[in-house]
This record gives C-alpha cells, structure tokens and sequence, in this order.
C-alpha cells in the first residue's frame, strides 16, 4: 500500500493503518510486530500461529517438528501441504483485518498464492525486515537452537560426504539470498534486523523509522 508520510500519521491517529512485515525467520518479525500492537494497540494477527492452531498443534515448536527438515522423508508433501495452508490462513488474516492491525507473516510468504500477495500488498503497508550478512552465522544456528518451520524450495542441495547440519549450513546462504529479493519487492520500507533488535531503540522511534519518508 503506497502511502504518504501524512496519510501514515493520520492512519496511525485514527486507528486505521494496517502494518505488515515480510522477511526471513528469526529475523525479527514476531518480535517487531508484537511491540508495535502492544505499544500502539493495534491488533495482532500472526500467520504462523493460524496455521499451527489449524494442524492441532499447540506451539510453534511443533509446527517445526511437523513440517521438519529437507533432508527428512516426506518433507517435499508436507512443504506442499504448508504453503496452501499458509496460503488460506494468509488470506483469512488479510480478510479478518479491521481498524489498525499488524500482520506477521511467515518467512514463506513469497511462495503463497500470487494474488494473495498482491492483496497483502494493496490493503497493509508492507515493512522489509532486512537480513544482512552479519545476521548470517546467528540465523544459520537459529535454525536448529530457535526451530520455526522453514521452506527451502529448490535451495536444499546436499553435498556428498557432509553431515545434514552441515548441508544446512552450506545451502543456507543460497536460501538466503534466493529471498531477497522477492521480500524486497514486496516491501514499501526496509529496516535491518540489527536496527530492530536494538535493545535501545524506543517504540515511538521504531515506529517513526517505518514511516514513509515523503
């Protein structure tokens, strides 16, 4: 949603402006996302945790568990499986939204349905949680010690003669950077993890970091 600075500030006053956040896991989504709802009292919708409900389950460790690792049997149908339901649960979030909401949405929001992208992109103003190099190590190891469940599409490509942590580590990258640029082009503002993250950032600067700059 293009919006000027202005008409962010009136939708933030008025209890109108609906924020969502793209980006990869463990970046700092859930956790950007809910200070702002609590901060500024917008309502919280997370994505994720819609699918989890959906499956059963009763937290996001055993959403992990379930949609496990590529190297496991049965991976590929339940990663099918997770993206139409990321797909419907996406598009209940977007439909469900009313006054000032925040949408944390998964990691693999730009493997959904197409349209429901655009629909994301023309009803929420869209913030880009930005992975940097230096996030590299820390997300790599988030992976296995802070488990989210994770699509690889085509990016898991084991190499002979190495561990399956291993592998994860080495196609982890291309992962990475095979995002990028889909998350980018969703995004109307970028800020890095590093800059979310700080633990000395205010919420009212936070906040003002994602307004538009015109």
């Amino acid at each position: 949603m293009k919006l000027s600075s202005k008409n962010f500030l009136l939708g933030r006053k008025n209890k109108t402006l609906k924020l969502a956040f793209v980006g990869m896991s463990n970046i700092g989504k859930s956790h950007t996302a809910k200070r702002i709802a609590d901060a500024f009292d917008f309502n919280l919708i997370e994505v994720d945790k819609l699918i989890w409900e959906k499956l059963g389950h009763d937290s996001m460790e055993e959403f992990a568990d379930w949609q496990g690792h590529p190297y496991e049997e049965g991976y590929a149908e339940r990663e099918s499986l997770s993206i139409e339901m990321e797909t419907l649960a996406t598009d209940k979030a977007i439909e469900s939204s009313e006054g000032a909401t925040v949408l944390d949405t998964t990691g693999s929001v730009i493997y959904i349905d197409p349209a429901i992208r655009r629909k994301i992109k023309e009803k929420f103003y869209v913030v880009h949680i930005k992975a940097e190099t230096s996030d590299l190590e820390r997300l790599k190891w988030d992976y296995f010690d802070n488990p989210k469940p994770l699509i690889w599409g085509r990016q898991y490509k084991a190499k002979p003669g190495l561990s399956d942590r291993e592998n994860i580590f080495e196609c982890y990258p291309r992962l990475l950077m095979s995002r990028a640029k889909e998350y980018a082009a969703m995004a109307d503002v970028t800020v890095t993890s590093a800059f979310v993250l700080d633990p000395d950032l205010s919420d009212e600067d936070l906040m003002m970091a994602l307004k538009p700059s015109r």
